[in-house]
């Protein structure tokens, strides 16, 4: 898939979650090499940490802006735990502020690896909880 339209719908997706309190802590996109796909894996704010209530207010948030998101949908996000070996090594050594572009190939975050993907916000406190 085009990364400028990953990027673009990323961005359009992060900012009606930042406008309907839903503030991800990280979104980055993620390659999969086994099915050449590309997943949005969010951090969402640590308020929420029921998956059914964050694909619920995910869902509200892509019908309402169902017109500038193109063919983004919930099935192409992932949430993902700030836990998470990967998560935790974004937010720690790229932190991000607001929106950006990141993108990155071949690497290994607290020892997970990512073949490829681009880093749209991190903004993991440094405090993270590390994982076990």
């Amino acid at each position: 898939m085009d990364q400028n339209v990953l990027v673009s719908s990323g961005h359009t997706l992060v900012k009606a979650l930042d406008a309907a309190g839903l503030a991800p802590r990280i979104a980055i996109w993620v390659h999969g090499l086994d099915d050449d796909s590309w997943r949005l894996w969010i951090v969402p704010p640590s308020e929420v940490d029921d998956k059914r209530e964050f694909y619920g207010r995910l869902s509200e948030v892509i019908s309402k802006h169902r017109a500038e998101l193109g063919d983004l949908s919930a099935g192409d996000i992932e949430m993902a735990s700030a836990n998470h070996p990967a998560m935790a090594g974004i937010g720690r050594h790229f932190p991000m502020e607001g929106l950006g572009s990141a993108p990155f190939s071949g690497n290994r975050f607290n020892g997970f690896y990512l073949p490829a993907g681009i880093i749209l916000r991190a903004t993991l406190p440094e405090e993270a909880p590390q994982p076990t």
